[in-house]
Order: structure tokens, then sequence, then C-alpha cells
């Protein structure tokens, strides 16, 4: 294992201050439609208005001064984009950001709003790569990788932890499947610390590199994502699947149709606005509401970084 739960620990502590410790919230129309008890852990209420604050600021808080001082760098399209940005500015250092094209209006603003320098790049995982590298060999800047990377998954794991020092007993925690460094942290954080909840992930039906590679134990590179849930465009990295394969209960898929719908219906009935990725394990949940009756259970919301002038 590349993790220990003296890491995750570590993580948790050197973070505070940083992150703030979300809610849970009861979704009671949820529990009465499942007959289960479920809730959601709002991390949209982070700052940054997302989760990726966590594994930012276990990444930053790491560096030294003179690693520093020569600037953070990162490609994202959106959410890690604000949280390095945000660690930047808190750091009293410069943040340069690769962010594709197409990338989300409000998440690129909200970067830019913490001072960071936006370079904008073809819609491609080649392209982010090619861009970041260029602006580190000519600025000599630090890259933060958005989910590949140890230091990146027991941050994320933090979001878990605090589930599990916030209650009990939880049977179900759900996190959607982008990058994957979410859904690693939290499997190591319930491996080590709530050894009876089983950890799911949610993946778009449109975007399930993830899903595949779990099946097939091989990590899958080649699926072309195309899917409202912009955050979960992205390919599972080596770090997270290797943990991903070895420590998750299952993932599961939702139907593209489903994906808006539910986001719309979580706003109505938990008067909260989530970002599409983050309607992503209800819509999964759902089509297979019957396997989970009579199960406590957690689902992550992973941002809330919606361009209210552009809904789906």
């Amino acid at each position: 294992m590349i993790l220990q739960a003296i890491d995750l620990s570590r993580a948790y502590s050197r973070t505070i201050g940083y992150r703030k410790v979300t809610p849970l919230l009861k979704l009671h129309f949820l529990s009465r439609r499942w007959s289960a008890d479920v809730y959601m852990k709002c991390d949209q209420l982070q700052e940054i208005g997302a989760f990726k604050i966590r594994g930012a600021a276990n990444f930053a808080l790491q560096l030294t001064e003179a690693q520093l001082s020569r600037g953070l760098i990162t490609h994202s399209s959106g959410n890690h984009a604000q949280a390095v940005a945000y660690m930047a500015n808190k750091l009293g250092t410069k943040a340069h950001i690769v962010m594709p094209e197409n990338s989300n209006k409000l998440k690129l603003e909200n970067a830019e709003k913490w001072g960071a320098e936006i370079t904008l790049c073809k819609a491609t995982i080649e392209d982010r790569l090619i861009q970041a590298n260029r602006i580190a060999d000519e600025t000599g800047g630090l890259i933060i990788p958005p989910f590949d990377h140890e230091w990146i998954v027991a941050g994320q794991a933090t979001c878990a932890m605090e589930v599990f020092s916030q209650t009990t007993d939880v049977d179900i925690f759900v996190a959607p499947l982008g990058g994957g460094g979410l859904l690693a942290g939290s499997a190591l954080a319930a491996e080590y610390f709530s050894a009876h909840t089983l950890v799911l992930g949610a993946e778009p039906e449109q975007a399930k590199d993830g899903y595949l590679g779990y099946k097939s134990g091989v990590r899958e590179k080649n699926v072309k994502a195309d899917t409202v849930a912009d955050g979960l465009r992205t390919t599972v990295g080596e770090i997270p699947f290797s943990i991903i394969k070895e420590s998750v209960a299952d993932i599961w898929l939702a139907d593209e149709a489903d994906i808006v719908p539910w986001m719309y219906r979580i706003w109505e009935e938990s008067k909260m606005i989530i970002e599409p990725s983050s309607a992503v394990p209800f819509a999964a949940l759902d089509k297979q509401s019957h396997k989970i009756k009579g199960k406590k259970i957690v689902v992550a919301i992973t941002g809330g970084n919606v361009d209210l002038t552009q809904l789906p």
C-alpha cells in the first residue's frame, strides 16, 4: 500500500486552517425513496466551492520556502485550478494555471479571483500536460498534479475522515470518480478508520474509464469522455487506480440522461447548489436502489461551482 494511516492522519492535522469541516445533511426524500438513511457531505461549502482544497493544501503545505518562491503550477478543468490558486494566494506566491478552452466559465473566473495567471489549452489531457510542463520550464515553478500523487490522495482522504468523526456506522460512502484522488483517499480512510464501511465509486456511462479498468484490473487510458459532468472527464490516475482496484467495493454507472435531472432534484430538495459531477452518485445509486435498502449512506458532494448563466 502506498499510503499508511499515519500519512492520512498527518494530512488531516496539516490541513486544518485551510479546509472547512463541512456538514452532513440528511436527505429525507431520498431516505424515503430508497428505504435507507441517506446523507450528503457538503464539500461544496469549502471556500473555493469544492473538495479539491483538501489535496492542494496537503501538497502545498509540504513544500519548502524555496519551492514555494518559484510559484505553483497546475492543469485542471476547474476545481483543482481554484484550489491551487487559493493556496498560492494564502502562501504568498504566484499560481500559473492551465485550463481547457471549454472550461466552466465560473471556475475560470474563480481561479483568476485568487490571482492566478490562466493559460487556455486544447481540451485534451496531452495538451494540458504540454502547456504545464512548458510553464514549469520557463518559470522554475512546481507542478501540483490534480490527482495522481500520494500527497493529493492523502489530502482528499480527509473528507471521509471527517465523515467518520461526525457520525458512526456508515455502511456505504459514495464518491464521484474522475481522476480518482477522492475515491482512492476515501477507500483508504475507510480501510484505516471505519473498516465496516464499503466505498463505492460513481461514474458517468459516457466517461467510464474507471469502471472498465476496475472490472478488468488494468487501467484504461483510451475512453473519450463526453459527459455534462465536467469534473469527471479526466482519466483515472495511476496512483489512485492502484488503490481503487484493491480497496473500492464497486463502481456504479450513471446514465447520462439522468445526471442533470438529479442535479436539479437535489437543488430543489436540499436548497443547495451542486455541480453535475456531484449528481452522478445519486443517478447511479437510484438505478441500484434495491441494493442499498436499510443502509446508512453518505454521498460526497464534490463541488457547487455552477455557471448559472449557462445551465444545462
